[in-house]
């Protein structure tokens, strides 16, 4: 089944000063790395931003939001609706150590859900996770009516929070980089020393 991976790239990245999907770690930008690794799990990537100039080398199709100012829903909502596919796996742009098999594993639940987003020691990870393109209807009604956290949104639609428990009977060896993210110099920093410590 074909399925296509969303990369989040709206961000304004004011905490980082400048903009962290084009950092460098081990010679790559911290996007070149996330689409590398989506590719393993998805068939087509599309890129979500409003600053089409700064990815067009990487030479993937690009949308920007159609509601404009309305955060992470908004950049979901647009590519969701950009997507050809009925499962697609949801991705920020300053997450470095995304895990491809944990992808699989997200979109796999989409076969009985329409969404299927981590919780891991209980924090949600809604910007790492799978929507099937029919939870688009509930989105356009949380974006009218201005409802713009993520987890109202998922409130509405059949969610599975996919626990440590599930990653487990998956047999899938969750470690903390696969979901980390950077938003301050010095998370990039950490970036940096989890690469040297992971290629040792």
């Amino acid at each position: 089944m074909r399925t296509t991976g969303i990369i989040m790239a709206g961000g304004k990245s004011s905490r980082m000063g400048t903009n962290k999907a084009l950092l460098k770690i081990d010679d790559k930008t911290v996007i070149e790395k996330i689409a590398a690794e989506l590719k393993k799990a998805v068939s087509e990537i599309i890129i979500v931003t409003n600053t089409f100039e700064e990815y067009q080398y990487l030479g993937y199709p690009m949308v920007h939001d159609q509601w404009k100012g309305m955060g992470p829903l908004a950049g979901i909502h647009a590519g969701l609706d950009a997507s050809h596919t009925d499962n697609n796996l949801v991705v920020a742009c300053d997450m470095p150590f995304i895990s491809s098999e944990l992808g699989t594993i997200l979109l796999d639940f989409l076969k009985d859900y329409q969404a299927a987003v981590p919780n891991i020691s209980g924090q949600l990870h809604p910007l790492f996770a799978a929507y099937r393109k029919d939870a688009l209807t509930e989105l356009n009604g949380s974006l009218q009516n201005q409802e713009l956290r993520i987890r109202q949104f998922l409130a509405k639609v059949n969610t599975k929070i996919v626990t440590e428990a599930d990653l487990q009977e998956a047999e899938f060896h969750y470690r903390e980089r696969h979901l980390f993210n950077m938003n301050h110099p010095v998370e990039f920093e950490e970036a940096l020393k989890i690469e040297n410590d992971h290629l040792e």
